[in-house]
C-alpha cells in the first residue's frame, strides 16, 4: 500500500505498528522520527529513505516538540487545513511518500523480522542508486495520479521498493555487518543457510552443516552466529517453524505430513516444538490464523480500492 501526503504544520502523524515494515520517503522539507525503541529522536531531511521493521511504534513529527496523534485523523483534517493554507507559506509544508506492507502470512514475516528495526539512507546514500530513485518516482507518480492498473502496478512496485533499500542499505554495511542479510555475502555461511532453506527436513546438525561448507565445527558455529545473530541449530528450528505456519494457514496438510516436511519424525514432536515456539497448539493456531487472513485480505482489498493522496491506511 503507498500513499503521498502533504502535511502542513504543525502535524505529528502517530503510525500504526502491525504492518510487517514501513518506507517513508521525505520527498520536501524535514521532519523528526521517533521510534519506541528508543529515546532519541532522529532528523529526517528532503530525499532521505525510512525503512521501519514490523512491530515498531514510531511516529513522524515537524517538530520535537509535536505531540502525534493517530495518522488518520491527522490525514482526515489536512485537506481543509492545505485549502487554508495562504500562498506565502507554501513552502512551510512537508510532503511525506509512504508504504506499508502487509504480508499474507500469520506472525513475523520470515525476511522482514530479520531486518534491523531502523535502517536511514541518507539523501546521498539514496542518491547514489538509479534504480532505487527511478522507483520512487513511478511510486510518487502513481500515489498522487491512480489510473487504469493502478491496483496492480502498486503493489509489484511497493514490493520492489523494498528489495531496493535493502539493497542500497547492504552496500553501505562493512564485510560481516548487516546481519543475516549481510551474512549472504560470506560464502561459507551463505552455502549454509542455502541448505537449511532448501531441505528444511534434512536432519542438519551443526557438525554436519560444518563440514558441508568445509569448516571447523567451532569455526563454523561462531561464525554463523557472528553473522546471522542465531545459533545454526535455532536458525534451522525458526526456519522450520516459518515453513510450518505457512502451510498450517494456506493448506489442508496433515499435521503428519507437516512434520515430515519440516524435519520432525512424528506429528507428536512436530507439535510439542511448535507450541514452544508459537504458544499454542498447531490446530489451534491454523483456525485462528485463517480468520486473521480473512481479515486481512478484506483490508488489502479496501486499501488498493482507496489510493490517494492523503489515504495512508
Amino acid at each position: 500500500m503507498i500513499a503521498q501526503a502533504e502535511l502542513v504544520p504543525p502535524w505529528g502523524l502517530e503510525i500504526d505498528p502491525i504492518a510487517e515494515a514501513h518506507v517513508h520517503v521525505v520527498q520536501r522539507g524535514s521532519c523528526w522520527l521517533r521510534t519506541s525503541l528508543e529515546r532519541r529522536q532522529i532528523q529526517v531531511g528532503a530525499g532521505d529513505v525510512l525503512l521501519i521493521r514490523g512491530g515498531v511504534g514510531h511516529s513522524l513529527c515537524d517538530s520535537q516538540k509535536t505531540k502525534p496523534a493517530p495518522h488518520k485523523k491527522v490525514l482526515e483534517a489536512m485537506p481543509r487545513r492545505l485549502a487554508s493554507l495562504p500562498k506565502s507559506r507554501a513552502h512551510e509544508t512537508t510532503v511525506v511518500l509512504c508504504a506499508k506492507y502487509l504480508f499474507q502470512h500469520v506472525g513475523p514475516h520470515p525476511l522482514t523480522s530479520l531486518l534491523p528495526p531502523l535502517i536511514h539512507l541518507s539523501a546521498h546514500e539514496a542518491e547514489r542508486h538509479v534504480q532505487l530513485q527511478l522507483l520512487l518516482q513511478l511510486l510518487r507518480h502513481e500515489a498522487i495520479d491512480a489510473g487504469s492498473g493502478t491496483e496492480l502496478v502498486i503493489p509489484r512496485l511497493v514490493d520492489s521498493l523494498l528489495v531496493f533499500v535493502v539493497r542500497a542499505w547492504l552496500e553501505g554495511q562493512p564485510v560481516g555487518a548487516g546481519g543475516w542479510f549481510g551474512a549472504l555475502r560470506d560464502p561459507a555461511i551463505a552455502k549454509a543457510l542455502s541448505l537449511i532453506h532448501e531441505r528444511p527436513q534434512a536432519p542438519w546438525s551443526v557438525e554436519r552443516l560444518a563440514r558441508e561448507v568445509a569448516q571447523s565445527r567451532a569455526t563454523f558455529a561462531r561464525r554463523f552466529g557472528e553473522l546471522v545473530g542465531d545459533a545454526p541449530v535455532a536458525y534451522l528450528t525458526r526456519w522450520r517453524m516459518c515453513i510450518a505456519t505457512k502451510l498450517l494457514c494456506e493448506t489442508d496438510v496433515s499435521l503428519d505430513e507437516i512434520a515430515s516436511r519440516v524435519g520432525y519424525e512424528t506429528a507428536a514432536a512436530f507439535s510439542k516444538a511448535f507450541r514452544r515456539s508459537h504458544g499454542s497448539a498447531p490446530g489451534r493456531f491454523r483456525s485462528q490464523a485463517r480468520e486473521q487472513l480473512e481479515a486481512r485480505g478484506a483490508e488489502r482489498t479496501r486499501a488498493a480500492r482507496a489510493v490517494r493522496r492523503t489515504d495512508m491506511t
